[in-house]
C-alpha cells in the first residue's frame, strides 16, 4: 500500500489536518503525518480540529510525532506545507529529497502532468527552486477560526487537486 507522509512544524494543525482528510478522502492510501518540531503527543489544534469536524474528518485519537528517519523512509511521498518544511527534509535527509515536495507544488505539477499517478512521486520532479510564499500553506496556530479555515481551504484544495488528477 502507498504511503503518504504530510510535514509541517508541530504536527498539530495543517499536517494532522491534511493527514485525517486524506484519510477521509482517499482511504486506499495510508496517510501519516509528522512534524520538523512537533508538539509530541498533542492532539489536533482546537480550531482546525472543528474545520476537520466540519468538513467530515475525524481528529480523535490523534497524537503529535516528530519527523523521524525511519518515519521518512517509511514513506512513498512526503508532502510538506512549506518550503522551509522541504528544506528541513533536504538539509536532514538529503537522499529522500527526489520524494520530498511542497504539497501546492506537487499538485500543480500532478493536475499538469498526463504521466504521472497520484500519490506517488512523479516521473519528473517540478521546478522547487523558484517558490515563493505563494506555494507556501501559511501556519493558523493560535491565530482562530479565519486562519484555520483558510489553511483547511488550501490544503483540500491541495487534496482535491492530487485525487482527481
Amino acid at each position: 500500500m502507498t504511503r503518504v507522509l504530510f510535514v509541517c512544524t508541530g504536527n498539530i494543525c495543517r499536517s494532522a489536518y491534511a493527514e485525517r482528510r486524506a484519510r477521509h478522502l482517499v482511504p486506499h492510501i495510508e496517510f501519516v503525518s509528522a512534524g520538523t518540531h512537533a508538539l509530541r503527543g498533542w492532539g489536533v489544534d482546537d480550531e482546525m480540529a472543528a474545520e476537520l469536524s466540519r468538513r467530515g474528518g475525524c481528529a480523535e485519537g490523534f497524537s503529535a510525532q516528530q519527523l523521524t528517519e525511519a518515519l521518512a523512509h517509511s514513506a512513498d511521498l512526503i508532502l510538506c506545507a512549506t518550503r522551509e518544511h522541504r528544506a528541513y527534509v533536504a538539509e536532514e535527509l538529503p537522499h529522500l529529497l527526489p520524494r520530498t515536495f511542497v504539497m501546492k507544488t506537487y499538485a500543480r505539477h500532478l493536475a499538469a502532468s498526463s504521466v504521472d499517478v497520484p500519490w506517488s512521486p512523479p516521473s519528473t520532479s517540478p521546478p522547487q527552486s523558484a517558490l515563493t510564499r505563494h506555494d507556501d500553506i501559511a501556519d493558523p496556530y493560535r491565530l482562530g477560526t479565519p486562519e484555520a479555515a483558510r489553511a483547511a481551504d488550501q490544503i483540500d484544495e491541495v487534496l482535491f487537486q492530487i485525487a482527481d488528477s
